[in-house]
Order: C-alpha cells, then structure tokens, then sequence
C-alpha cells in the first residue's frame, strides 16, 4: 500500500445558462470599435442580415454593431497589426463563444462586464476572444 497522499481538489467548477441582453453585447462591440481595439482591428467588409430582429428601426442601424447580432449579419474583420492573416468572420456564434471564453478565462473582465463597470480594456479582450479564441494584443 502505497503512502503516497491523494491530491483533494478544493473546488467544484459549474457552468450555469447566462442571459445576456443583447444590448450589453452591442454595449462591448461599441467600446470596442470605437475605441479599445481601434490600435489593431479593421472591418473589410459587412453581411446584411436577411432580418434585423434586434434594433429594428431602421434610422438607428449601425451596421458595425447591428449586423453580428442579427442571425445571418456577420462582419469580415482584418488585422492591421498581422495584414497577411486573413479575415475572420464574426457572427453571433462568435460573440457567443467570446462571452464564453470570457467568463471562464478572465473572471476580472467578466465580472466587469456583468456589473455594467466594462470599459474599452473590457471591450478590446471580448473582441480578441471572439476573434481568436485569445488575447494577443495589449
């Protein structure tokens, strides 16, 4: 018998539903584009949706917010810091999973984000994350 002690892990990790108007994530696309990741990004080009169901009047569409939450919207985004990577296309299914990414991996910006205190820091690590999966820049 060996005497060798068995690590106890302390902790239980969940995963719970979260929902998340889709305003806030416009919200992080705003602070993001129009500010804290301005040093790197570049938007090639748009995808129309074939409806808008979120921001429907359409005197107040902003395409660069608007389009990626709207089923079928998607912006093609380049990257100044690295012009030969091609473009990645985001989509709902991208925000989607840079919400995720966040929440598991940068508590501190998650947290932030959740209590409405996000700033353009915020913003450029959830664009990074829908993007790339990580932050590479800042």
């Amino acid at each position: 018998m060996s005497t060798a002690k068995l690590a106890v892990k302390q902790t239980v990790s969940v995963v719970v539903p979260f929902e998340i108007p889709k305003q806030r994530i416009s919200d992080l696309l705003c602070g993001a584009f129009e500010g804290g990741s301005n040093y790197w990004y570049q938007i090639v080009s748009q995808t129309k949706p074939p409806a808008l169901e979120f921001r429907t009047d359409s005197e107040h569409i902003y395409t660069h917010l608007d389009y990626p939450l709207n089923e079928g919207g998607a912006l093609m985004i380049g990257d100044l810091e690295e012009p030969e990577r091609k473009p990645i296309r985001l989509a709902l299914a991208q925000l989607k999973l840079g919400l995720e990414r966040m929440a598991k991996d940068y508590p501190t910006h998650w947290a932030d984000f959740i209590n409405e205190n996000d700033d353009s820091s915020t913003a450029d690590v959830f664009l990074q994350l829908c993007l790339f999966g990580e932050v590479i820049y800042g």
